[in-house]
């Protein structure tokens, strides 16, 4: 048996609804799997149960010629990874979600949530009390 797209709908579903409900905490990753031709702009790291998830928000390299340095960046691309432990000093990618929209829409809501509790807006939130 494999995983379906089905699943990983669910998978995804579920792991927006408990940040939803923030019954897991995402924090600025910087340990996961570097993929060349890939820049990453954003990662973020959640742990839940024996799994590590990692959502990254990256760019990658296309070639438009053959030369070294013909190539651009595009994106963004939205990647979703799982990590476990394999020993108990190490944790190895076990796999990586399908390409899928929701995954994105995950990544918005974790990059919009880390936002808030940093509280970049409250200074100009704040009523004035010199009014």
């Amino acid at each position: 048996m494999v995983y379906t797209q089905h699943d990983w709908i669910r998978a995804v579903s579920k792991l927006t609804e408990l940040t939803s409900k923030q019954q897991i905490k995402w924090e600025l990753a910087h340990e996961y799997d570097d993929v060349n031709n890939e820049k990453v702009d954003r990662a973020y790291e959640a742990k839940h149960q024996k799994n590590r998830y990692v959502l990254k928000q990256v760019q990658r390299q296309e070639w438009y010629d053959e030369e070294p340095n013909d190539y651009i960046w595009n994106g963004p691309y939205y990647s979703l990874e799982i990590y476990q432990h394999t020993t108990p000093i190490r944790e190895d990618l076990v796999t990586t979600a399908p390409s899928m929209p929701i995954v994105r829409e995950l990544f918005n809501k974790v990059q919009s949530l880390h936002v808030y509790q940093l509280g970049v807006l409250d200074d100009l939130l704040k009523s004035d009390d010199s009014n």
